[in-house]
């Protein structure tokens, strides 16, 4: 197995440390290669190595700003009045699905989350206890967006699909 496969698979496992150190042998053996950089961004982000993560999301964009774009990074309050954004732009049903349920952000799923089967780039996640909510996870749509307009769109995908 290469170094980016293997990076994938601890990635995916909850395994953030082993991913990171992966994911840089990875990304020095394929310097040209947009989704070792992209990989190396994402798990940064998740062992909160926030500097190393934005290089090499850039670094991946460089290479291939189609495919790769460069995350879109907004502040937590920002974040929350684009999510009122999308709410508004939500059809009636969406809306209806919608009443009752908190409306959570964090920052990216937990390690222990990921461990037990959750996406490390899962935009959201339904929680039923103790109440009904819905955890929208900023890191990862941001990841995901080259600009607002992206990211309205975006989390109103999530809002409508929850």
């Amino acid at each position: 197995m290469d170094a980016l496969q293997t990076a994938r698979a601890a990635y995916r496992a909850g395994r953030l440390h082993d991913a990171l150190e992966a994911a840089q042998v990875a990304a020095e053996m394929r310097p040209k290669d947009p989704e070792a950089w992209r990989l190396l961004g994402a798990v940064g982000r998740h062992v909160g190595m926030p500097a190393t993560s934005e290089e090499a999301f850039r670094r991946a964009a460089v290479l291939a700003p189609r495919s790769h774009p460069q995350p879109h990074r907004v502040s937590r309050d920002r974040f929350t009045e684009l999510i009122s954004d999308a709410e508004a732009t939500l059809s009636r049903d969406a809306r209806r699905r919608l009443q009752g349920v908190e409306l959570r952000v964090e920052d990216l799923p937990a390690a222990d989350l990921i461990a037990t089967g959750l996406a490390p780039d899962a935009v959201s996640r339904r929680v039923h206890e103790p109440a009904e909510a819905l955890v929208i996870f900023q890191g990862n749509l941001e990841n995901r967006s080259r600009d607002e307009r992206e990211l309205v769109k975006l989390l109103g995908r999530t809002l409508t699909r929850a």
